[in-house]
């Protein structure tokens, strides 16, 4: 557990070393985005029965606007109510990575989950696991709206 600690201390060290040699101004706003901004394809299911995909979202412009309509600058740390029930898992995808070694052919690579947003029923808040980082985070009322009613639309 020590281990975790010590690599979240450096990598966050290391962020806030970077953010402010950058030469370009940025907001951190636009930099805060969990790596969804990476996304090249969005599955949605309901929590009961997340093998069935109920929507998925794969153009790179519906994408965007997905990821916009998400205001993850706005989550913030938050411990969900016991008595939360899930309702909807998004399941974001992005192209493997080409490594060292591998030929960049233009082809597409096979699509690789890198995050879940599992959003409950009724109440503003999330889980996202990202890796084997588990996140619970409480959500603008307005994003927590939008999700539930993502789950019905189709693209």
């Amino acid at each position: 557990m020590k281990k975790v600690y010590i690599v979240f201390v450096v990598a966050l060290s290391t962020a806030i070393f970077l953010f402010g040699c950058s030469s370009k101004e940025k907001e951190i706003k636009e930099d805060v985005s969990l790596g969804f901004n990476q996304a090249t394809k969005v599955e949605v299911s309901s929590a009961n029965h997340p093998e069935v995909v109920t929507n998925a979202i794969e153009k790179k412009q519906d994408i965007n606007i997905f990821i916009n309509k998400l205001k993850v600058d706005k989550w913030t740390a938050a411990d969900i109510p016991d008595n939360a029930k899930k309702e909807n898992v998004y399941k974001m995808y992005q192209e493997g990575t080409v490594k060292l070694g591998e030929s960049s052919t233009k082809n597409k690579k096979e699509l690789q989950q890198v995050a879940t947003v599992t959003t409950y029923k009724g109440i503003p808040y999330v889980s996202v696991e990202i890796k084997k980082l588990n996140l619970r985070l409480k959500v603008p009322n307005d994003v927590s709206g939008y999700l539930s009613n993502k789950s019905i639309e189709k693209q």
